[in-house]
């Protein structure tokens, strides 16, 4: 480590992290306040729209670039570009502005691969699991901050403020990287790199984000959905045969011929289309009137807290859990809670206790399952190539997270009771117990998928 603490590079890389989480999750405390004063609902989802998929796109992108240039001076460049963003959106006077500044705030979505790999560049083998499960948990701190912190901050300020507390924040981190960590390695490269076949990654999961968060509202067979759905494709089939041709690919696809590569973004997509919709599904059944008889006409707020707090619990838990255990059995236990959890939820739903509870049982699982696939990662793959295969999953659950968020809408738009004199519509009971039904269906895939891992993968070689 030479010669840093290591409680020090674990909390300034806990700091960036709750950085990145703060960004992410601030836009949706402030969303009411952004919709009164913009006056359109369309501008607020394009602020949210485009910090999703230009991060994704930098997830993939800086991890590689990371790996080759230096992890520590990338995420410096990334800390700095969020910061300045946040300012063009605090101090912005019109809505290209604001917007603007929220596009270099997606920026932030490099920093969770980032410090998977500045982890397993300065800590022992041995101390990589439980980091990456503190990095996991300040995701979920960040979150919670941007929900609470945030929410405060508009309803005493403004939305601006939001935008100013994430300056904050990115300002801080920078210091916390820059003090507490030693200057990175650069990666020695054979042969040139192919800029070119690795730049079609980002343009190919952007047009098909954008696809998966617009085509609902643009209509299915409409042609703006059919042209960003081909053209994504086409773009990714490209990439792919580019990967596959080239001995130094700034992304490889290859990659994923590894059997724990596999099978770790595997449950992750299943993992982010079922478990990462428990915010969609429970927000609904909790605000939902009593007299749709499931709803229980209260806030999520209690429950969304309860839920953020375990998960702190959980990332370090994944990590010492894998660290003896090995990387299959923390999959699996986080799934049979998570399917428990759903189960539970599926019968037992008619007391704000106990959908409390049932959070925090999901939220946990969840949240191991989330830790532990990194740490996976980071055991399979050479080292050189540790922040560009954390960057591909990211990129891989805001896909499927996505893609989550439509099949969910979709199962509960399929039987609704409309506001007595009409209105809104609100799912049924039977609504309900299907999206569980077919929640339930994915995490028990993706428990079973997990088996298939070696049964000390994620583990520290002596």
């Amino acid at each position: 480590m030479r010669g840093k603490s290591t409680a020090a590079i674990i909390g300034a890389l806990w700091i960036a992290e709750i950085t990145g989480s703060f960004e992410t999750a601030m836009i949706y405390a402030a969303q009411r306040a952004l919709t009164d004063d913009l006056g359109d609902p369309v501008r607020v989802g394009w602020l949210i729209t485009s910090y999703l998929v230009i991060g994704a796109g930098a997830a993939a992108l800086a991890g590689r670039l990371g790996d080759i240039f230096g992890r520590r001076r990338l995420m410096l460049g990334m800390l700095t570009i969020a910061f300045v963003g946040s300012l063009v959106s605090t101090f912005s006077v019109n809505y290209p502005m604001l917007l603007a500044g929220r596009c270099l705030q997606g920026l932030t979505g490099a920093i969770l691969p980032l410090c998977v790999g500045l982890v397993r560049e300065n800590l022992s083998p041995k101390q990589v699991p439980m980091g990456i499960g503190l990095m996991i948990s300040g995701a979920s701190a960040g979150t919670a901050c941007g929900l609470v912190i945030g929410g405060m901050i508009v309803d005493h300020y403004s939305w601006h403020g939001v935008f100013f507390a994430s300056a904050l924040f990115a300002a801080i981190a920078f210091i916390a990287i820059y003090c507490a960590l030693p200057s990175s390695p650069r990666a020695r490269m054979d042969g040139r790199l192919d800029w070119i076949g690795g730049i079609l990654f980002v343009p190919a999961i952007f047009a098909l984000l954008l696809a998966i968060t617009s085509g609902p509202k643009w209509g299915l067979f409409d042609g703006r959905t059919a042209i960003t759905v081909a053209l994504g494709l086409a773009l990714m089939a490209l990439w792919i045969r580019a990967s596959l041709r080239t001995a130094n690919p700034l992304f490889d696809v290859r990659l994923f011929a590894n059997r724990q590569v596999f099978i770790a973004n595997a449950v992750t997509a299943l993992v982010a289309m079922s478990t990462l919709q428990i915010t969609l599904v429970f927000s609904l059944l909790l605000q939902a009137p009593t007299w749709t008889q499931i709803g229980l006409g209260a806030t999520a707020t209690l429950a969304g807290l309860a839920k953020n707090i375990s998960s702190l619990a959980a990332g370090p838990l994944s990590g010492w859990m894998t660290s003896r255990g090995g990387g299959r059995t923390t999959m699996i236990t986080g799934g049979l809670l998570t399917t428990s959890g759903w189960l539970l939820a599926m019968f037992y739903n008619d007391s704000i206790l106990v959908i409390t509870l049932i959070l925090i049982l999901i939220s946990f699982g969840a949240t191991m399952q989330f830790a532990v696939g990194p740490t996976i990662l980071a055991g399979a793959v050479p080292p050189e190539r540790t922040s560009e295969a954390a960057g591909m999953m990211t990129v891989m659950r805001q896909a499927f997270l996505g893609i989550g968020a439509q099949m969910v809408s979709v199962l509960l738009a399929t039987s609704t009771v409309m506001t007595p004199g009409g209105g809104a519509s609100y799912p049924t009971t039977g609504a309900f117990f299907l999206t569980m039904g077919v929640i339930v269906s994915l995490c028990i895939v993706a428990t079973l998928l997990a088996f298939a891992l070696p049964r000390n993968a994620g583990v520290a070689a002596d």
